[in-house]
């Protein structure tokens, strides 16, 4: 019997997200997407979890059988009047979960209470107490921590690009960025960082910039085991460990503070996540069409064009429904 109680846990965001996606998705009636949800319900408890909640909407409770056909998931109520106070108390907190993924799709609720922070579709340029200049793209947030003895920027999400002032003789406290992995100290620079989940990425467009585990202080100027310099041109990766090898940047990396993606072979899944960040809604790839390249520039502020261009690119179709999900598929036979 499913334990009532771990129905009423919240689900995160995403899971919600690909929850409800696969709801609309089934007014198809295709036995295909019937196969895949299957999958997906099996791969994670979250996944069937939130299928619960969802189903709880509609119809006041459900009774998940993993081998039943997938339009008799939503189940018959049952009898007993507590398990309808429970199936009530239950959807009340998949609707509450529902209204916080709907609105973590315009501002992330991880970052409310960040110093700054970017919703769907935002930049924000902001100047720094010591005249250093950051960009934040979409989906972003950060915190400073300007003190006697350090200059600091932690990045909870998303990314940033970073314009340090000039240098100022007077001006000896080290400018660095902090995210999740480690510690990022500007040697006089203009770079990058973007925040993902178990990683962050440093790119390097101008001078260098001293990656550290998060294991050194991030205001200690003294060297530190398993630091790297990071020269201007070069990415880096950081994880749970030592900063891995610098590899050569993508060209245009920093192509979005101008409202621009710029990729050159990228798979189209990878491309999708970026132009979801500035479009309300679900914004969804099929797995067939999602390991296809793409090459070339796309306006971020005009998704409209965007998916034109992409559709006008590759062997693809764009199904909508409403303005509020977008899926993108192989066209039909």
């Amino acid at each position: 019997m499913q334990d009532r109680k771990d129905d009423e846990r919240p689900v995160s965001g995403r899971v919600l997200d690909e929850a409800i996606a696969w709801q609309l998705r089934l007014d198809d009636g295709d036995p295909a997407d019937e196969a895949a949800l299957r999958n997906w319900l099996a791969a994670d408890p979250d996944h069937a979890r939130a299928w619960r909640q969802l189903a709880m909407i509609d119809a006041g409770a459900v009774a998940l059988r993993p081998h039943a056909p997938l339009r008799g998931i939503i189940g018959r109520p049952r009898r007993a009047s507590g398990w309808k106070r429970g199936a009530a108390a239950m959807a009340l907190v998949a609707a509450i979960g529902l209204g916080l993924a709907t609105a973590d799709r315009y501002q992330p609720l991880d970052g409310l209470l960040a110093d700054y922070r970017t919703g769907t579709g935002e930049r924000l340029t902001v100047t720094l107490p010591d005249q250093s200049v950051i960009v934040l793209n979409a989906r972003s947030a950060v915190d400073l921590a300007f003190d006697a003895h350090t200059r600091a920027i932690r990045l909870r999400s998303g990314e940033i690009h970073i314009k340090t002032a000039r240098r100022n003789p007077a001006e000896a406290r080290p400018f660095v960025v902090i995210t999740a992995q480690g510690s990022l100290r500007a040697l006089g620079t203009r770079f990058l960082v973007r925040q993902e989940e178990g990683t962050s990425w440093l790119t390097v467009t101008r001078s260098a910039v001293l990656a550290r585990p998060a294991g050194c202080a991030p205001e200690s100027t003294a060297a530190c085991a398993g630091e790297l310099r990071v020269e201007a041109g070069q990415s880096l990766q950081m994880g749970a460990g030592a900063p891995g090898a610098a590899v050569p940047a993508k060209a245009d990396s920093d192509a979005w503070k101008d409202g621009m993606l710029v990729v050159d072979g990228e798979p189209l899944a990878a491309v999708v996540a970026e132009l979801g960040r500035y479009r309300p809604g679900f914004l969804q790839v099929a797995p067939e069409v999602a390991a296809l390249r793409v090459t070339g520039t796309l306006p971020l502020d005009d998704g409209e064009r965007a998916l034109t261009a992409l559709a006008a690119s590759l062997p693809v179709r764009i199904v909508r429904r409403g303005d509020w999900w977008v899926r993108i598929e192989a066209p039909e036979q």
